[in-house]
């Protein structure tokens, strides 16, 4: 399901950025009959643009239709730090912090180094 979710949102946005380009392979395919039928000087006695200018106003209104497409408006957001003194309850300054080390009572601290020495050679 994901690999045909992503091949069609993939083929949507190559059609879109490409959109220059099937208006003008639109135009050579059908250009005898829109120099025909859609020319803007298809009245005159000697046709000289053969649909250039009907395929001139195209690409024109596709540039302003991309022009028209909806502009992201940024928020700024203001982000602001009021420092805030806050009094200490409870705790002097001459108090211990504990050091955050767990001492096992099982563990002795203090050995004493006369009875832990290595054996002399």
């Amino acid at each position: 399901m994901k690999n045909i979710l992503t091949i069609w949102l993939l083929s949507i946005i190559l059609i879109q950025s490409t959109g220059n380009c099937w208006i003008i392979a639109a135009f050579y395919l059908n250009r005898n009959r829109i120099a025909n039928d859609l020319c803007i000087n298809r009245f005159e006695q000697i046709p000289v643009c053969r649909g250039i200018c009907y395929l001139q106003q195209k690409l024109t209104e596709n540039e302003h239709q991309q022009d028209r497409a909806p502009e992201l408006k940024h928020k700024e957001v203001l982000l602001f730090f009021e420092p805030v003194s806050t009094p200490a309850i409870g705790m002097s300054s001459d108090h211990k912090r504990p050091s955050g080390r767990y001492i096992s009572p099982y563990f002795p601290t203090s050995h004493l180094h006369p009875v832990f020495k290595p054996p002399v050679c």
